[in-house]
């Protein structure tokens, strides 16, 4: 059994200005989903899902993205480097799918 995931992001929370930036987010509202690749008998993959919010760390004006430039795979950049336990995320939803 293998399973694939996905996140969603769902909102992001912002602060209106930060050491003269606008719009810096601070908090991430996600989802994950892991698809097994076994099929039920109606011919439907299994899933799980979890939810949750995540903090980030945006002290470092340095490396700022415009609100406007945040693409998907920004944010689940910041997800994967911040202090969120991704790894234990993905096993309790592949026991939820086992």
């Amino acid at each position: 059994m293998a399973n694939t995931y996905s996140w969603q992001i769902n909102a992001l929370d912002t602060r209106p200005s930060q050491d003269e930036l606008t719009n810096v987010v601070y908090n991430i509202h996600w989802g994950l989903t892991a698809t097994s690749d076994q099929l039920d008998d109606d011919g439907n993959a299994y899933t799980a899902n979890s939810i949750g919010t995540q903090a980030i760390d945006n002290e470092n004006t340095d490396d700022f993205t415009a609100f406007e430039d945040l693409t998907q795979e920004i944010v689940e950049g910041w997800l994967e480097d911040s202090e969120l336990d991704v790894d234990g995320i993905k096993a309790s939803l592949d026991a939820q799918i086992e």
